[in-house]
């Protein structure tokens, strides 16, 4: 007899399907316009009455205010959405208007400096807060099409946005670029604090329908039921199954530790590896244009956008067992740059090919960066670790600029996509630390199913039967006992690790 249940959904049909879709969507596109537009629209609009150079120099000064991007994560954590977004959200506003006023008056380029940086250190978070918002409000099995619907809306802004500027300055007004740029984050801004308060996070939902009640005690029982042989579990790190500890993101006495959750070590190579992804994609994007020269190497980089977008919706739709993950894509990578350069003296067909070929690499090495962050990520620290991301990438960008120019220079232009190469490679085995953490093991798994896997069960994925005899029926009865506390197993309202031993 015929299953009459009709096929599951997955992927982007699953997605859609979900409630708020659509509003998560369009906040999530305001906020990559932002992103693609504000260095473009800084540049015409300072150039507009002033030397390109010191537009360009402009620019580079208001690039510095990136590295207050972990500290706007850590207020988002800390202080809330609402609390941290309107108020920059309005010192953002209000330096882009001083600055366009400045220019407007052909005042004094120390005036526009200032405000240039200023905008910059308060440019709202939207773009992390989108990120933020699909791990939290997604169900779990389509976040991978989140993230991967994410990083391809990422690539389309970056194509489209300077084109939007460019447009805006010719018909419109020089000004007018900042202006749509901050009013995307504004309307960036509106959207996602919109979105997230439409509804309950999923997880949230998805275990409560589960039945997850008793699954967070259970496992605290089993870790200290086994505390004998695999050492006491304290506050601010985790013993694994494997003799390693995995820490949390607080220091003793359940203090958060000054560095946050730069305190993983997983999360480290994490960033190790976003930062050598990014000098390597830069590389080869300030090598086309010398390749091929200025307008065939502009095509050429927006042909690498246009694989990064196939391959990031390719992975959205793939079953699990498919995604390559992360060491393999810094390898696909590599070899695919080592494609470019053979083909580089080839017909301009075949390096048109080798172009689509690194792009298609590009999209989902984005997804599994941040997927990965996502799920390294200790409790409470989301944005910030989201932004750390960022700021890695940021830096291998300069890097990769940097080392590009300097194969340029001194050999051929080529040369910059075999550094581009050497670099991918390099994060192979960064790639590898990451991919086997515990931690970011046993969330994969968790996520692959039906119903996420609880952070505390996360710690022992051994059966329930080596965990030690305690009979169900305590263990229910703990969960009975915790559940109508306000502060979680394991912890108590001083932040000290309490042993949750049960007696069989």
């Amino acid at each position: 007899m015929a299953d009459p249940r009709p096929p599951a959904r997955y992927g982007y049909r699953s997605l859609g399907a979900e409630s708020g879709f659509r509003v998560r969507l369009a906040g999530a596109a305001a906020s990559k316009l932002q992103a693609g537009m504000f260095s473009f629209a800084l540049l015409y609009a300072v150039s507009a009455g002033r030397s390109y150079g010191v537009a360009a120099l402009v620019v580079a000064v208001a690039a510095l205010g990136g590295i207050a991007a972990p500290f706007r994560g850590r207020l988002l954590d800390r202080f809330g959405d609402r609390r941290v977004l309107w108020p920059i959200l309005a010192v953002h506003v209000v330096s882009v208007a001083a600055l366009s006023v400045n220019e407007g008056l052909h005042g004094p380029v120390l005036a526009t400096f200032g405000p240039a940086l200023v905008a910059n250190v308060s440019m709202p978070p939207v773009g992390v807060l989108s990120r933020v918002m699909w791990r939290r409000m997604s169900q779990p099995e389509n976040l991978r099409s989140a993230l991967a619907l994410d990083a391809v809306l990422t690539d389309l802004a970056f194509v489209l946005g300077p084109a939007l500027v460019g447009l805006l300055t010719a018909t419109v007004s020089p000004m007018a670029g900042l202006v749509v740029s901050s009013g995307s984050s504004a309307l960036a801004t509106v959207l996602l604090l919109r979105a997230q308060a439409g509804g309950e996070p999923a997880r949230r939902v998805n275990r409560d329908q589960a039945g997850d009640t008793h699954r967070q005690p259970l496992a605290e029982s089993r870790r200290e039921s086994a505390g004998g042989a695999r050492g006491e579990s304290v506050a601010g790190t985790r013993r694994e199954p494997d003799g390693t500890t995995q820490e949390s993101g607080r220091g003793a006495g359940g203090a958060r530790h000054w560095v946050g959750p730069l305190v993983l070590g997983p999360l480290r190579w994490l960033l190790l590896v976003a930062c050598l992804f990014s000098a390597a994609l830069h590389a080869v994007q300030i090598a086309l244009p010398a390749v091929a020269g200025r307008s065939a190497g502009a095509v050429l980089v927006s042909l690498l956008s246009v694989g990064s977008i196939v391959g990031g919706l390719a992975v959205g739709v793939l079953r699990s067992r498919w995604v390559p993950r992360l060491p393999v894509l810094l390898l696909g990578l590599a070899l695919a740059c080592v494609t470019l350069v053979l083909v580089g003296r080839l017909p301009l067909g075949l390096l048109v090919a080798g172009c689509l070929l690194v792009g298609l690499f590009i999209g989902p090495t984005f997804v599994s960066l941040y997927s990965g962050a996502g799920d390294l990520a200790p409790s409470g620290t989301d944005a910030e670790t989201q932004s750390w991301t960022g700021a890695a990438i940021q830096l291998g960008a300069a890097i990769g600029a940097a080392a590009g120019a300097a194969a340029i220079e001194g050999w051929a232009p080529l040369a910059a996509v075999g550094v581009a190469a050497v670099l991918a490679f390099s994060g192979v085995g960064a790639g590898l630390r990451v991919t086997r953490s515990p931690r970011q093991r046993s969330r994969a798994e968790g996520t692959s199913g039906s119903a996420p896997t609880s952070e505390l069960g996360e710690a022992d994925p051994r059966p329930l039967v080596e965990a030690g005899p305690h009979p169900l029926t305590e263990v229910g009865r703990l969960s009975a006992v915790t559940n109508n506390l306000a502060v979680p197993p394991g912890v108590d309202p001083g932040g000290r690790g309490v042993s949750a031993r049960i007696e069989g």
